[in-house]
Order: C-alpha cells, then structure tokens, then sequence
C-alpha cells in the first residue's frame, strides 16, 4: 500500500473489515458506461484487474456476454467473487484466480478488452499496474479504468494526508492521461463529468440507493463494522475511521476530489479473437 501506516485503519480498510459488498463512485452506471467505452460485446476476451468479490466482472457477462477472467490479490476475494459466479450460474463464462496487478499472470495480448475498476491506486506502483493492463490486451485493445481524481489545486502535503487516510492514491486528471500514454496506450480519452459529482461518491450500494454521507452502511452495518474495527485496531481504531470520513467527506463535497473514467487503445492491428 501507498500509505505509511501512521492513519490506520484506512476508509479502504475498513469498507473491506465491514464484508459489506460495496461498489465504486458511480455503482453499476459506471461500471456499464466502462464497459461501453471499452466496446464490450458478446464472446469478447474480457480481464477484469483487481476484481474484488467479483461484482463486476460477473456484470460483463452477464449483461454484455463477455468472457470474463478475473483476477485478484487477496485469496479470499477470489473465494467469494467464485462463489458469486457460481450463484448467478455464470461459472461457465466467468473465472477468478490469484494475481497481482503489478504482475500479471498472462501472457502478451491474450485479451480483447482489460479493465480496472477503482483499484489501479491502491498498489504501489500504479504505472507499473497500468503498464501490465497494456502488456496483456491484444493489439486494437481497450484498456479502461476509473479512480479518484483531484480537482482543484491541493499542496503535496494536503494530497498525502487526504490519500493515506483514504487508502488509494489520486491523481490529477492529466497525470492519469500522461500514464496511461507511458504505458503504451493511444487514443486517449476520458470523462470527468457526471461521475465526479459528490453524489455520484455516496451510490456505492447496490442493493438500495445510497443519497449522502455516512449513509453507506446501515446503522446495524456500521455498529457490527465499529465492532470490527475495534476487535482489529484497538479503542482508536474506530476514532482513526471516524476522523478519516470526515477529511474525506469534506474534500469531496469541497469539489477538491472527483471521480473520472479514462479508456484507451493499445496501438497496432486488431488480432483475431
């Protein structure tokens, strides 16, 4: 991870210590619009990076078709994201294994389309993760990912502290363009807009329209998380959570940190699928 430690627990840890399934900034209108831009259709090679508890890779193919291979560092992700696939019959199109972003175990060009949904900053070398998405897709190839994106002028000190207590790392919105194109990727574009409106931050919940902040987990959700956090950290734990919501909070509704969508091709002739 990017941070020192020194904020611990993260909003990433503890949204992972909650073992609620929560989405990113966007939900599932996000996640569609991605897989539009990235020009998904039926039977198409699809590598989902980072793909968590398996929420969106078993979207793609359910909704687009998609051949889905999705692949993720932590063991118990993978379990559950299998687990999933298997409840929605998709076994048979979707599969997860181990891996890291950093390092992906793929071959050159085995892809049609590679996307990282909400994930590329939490490594600690996300040109490195941006690096591998262009290594594996194919010639003619989308690749597309969404993250935190800074908006307005913030000191490097502001950003650090803003970024170790949320748990990934933003960029501004050039930088992610300008690593993307170190990476190898052409035809560069991106949206800002609607996805970098606050409330677009607090739709994370698919199951029930989420409209505000601090209104992601339920009240029963966030007692059984406080009591988590707690059993993890320690008697600060659950104060060290509280104080980074609210830094987050602010920097969002501020219009300081947005959400964008960028997508690109790898260059050269289309190969056959």
């Amino acid at each position: 991870m990017k941070r020192k430690g020194i904020y611990r627990p993260t909003i990433e840890d503890a949204v992972e210590i909650s073992g609620i399934e929560t989405l990113h900034p966007g939900g599932f209108a996000l996640t569609r619009r991605t897989a539009e831009v990235a020009g998904i259709r039926p039977g198409m090679k699809v590598l989902d990076v980072s793909s968590g508890r398996g929420t969106q890779a078993v979207y793609y193919a359910r909704e687009f078709g998609a051949d889905v291979t999705g692949v993720d560092l932590a063991p118990e992700m993978v379990r559950a994201a299998r687990a999933l696939a298997a409840r929605a019959g998709l076994e048979a199109s979707v599969r997860f294994e181990r891996g890291d972003s950093q390092a992906l175990p793929f071959d050159d060009a085995t892809f049609d389309i590679v996307i990282n949904e909400c994930a590329v900053g939490i490594p600690d070398d996300s040109q490195r993760v941006l690096d591998e998405m262009v290594r594996v897709v194919q010639p003619g190839g989308h690749i597309a990912i969404h993250e935190s994106t800074w908006r307005k002028p913030l000191s490097p000190t502001e950003k650090e502290e803003i970024s170790e207590r949320y748990g990934t790392t933003p960029l501004e919105h050039t930088e992610w363009i300008a690593m993307l194109g170190r990476a190898g990727a052409e035809d560069i574009q991106s949206e800002l807009e609607p996805w970098s409106k606050p409330e677009n931050f607090w739709k994370v919940r698919q199951e029930r329209d989420v409209t505000g902040p601090g209104k992601i987990l339920t009240p029963a959700e966030r007692i059984r998380t406080v009591w988590r956090i707690f059993s993890r950290y320690g008697p600060r734990g659950p104060f060290t959570v509280l104080r980074n919501e609210r830094l987050f909070y602010r920097t969002v509704l501020s219009g300081s940190l947005g959400y964008g969508l960028y997508w690109g091709v790898r260059p050269g002739a289309v190969l056959p699928s």
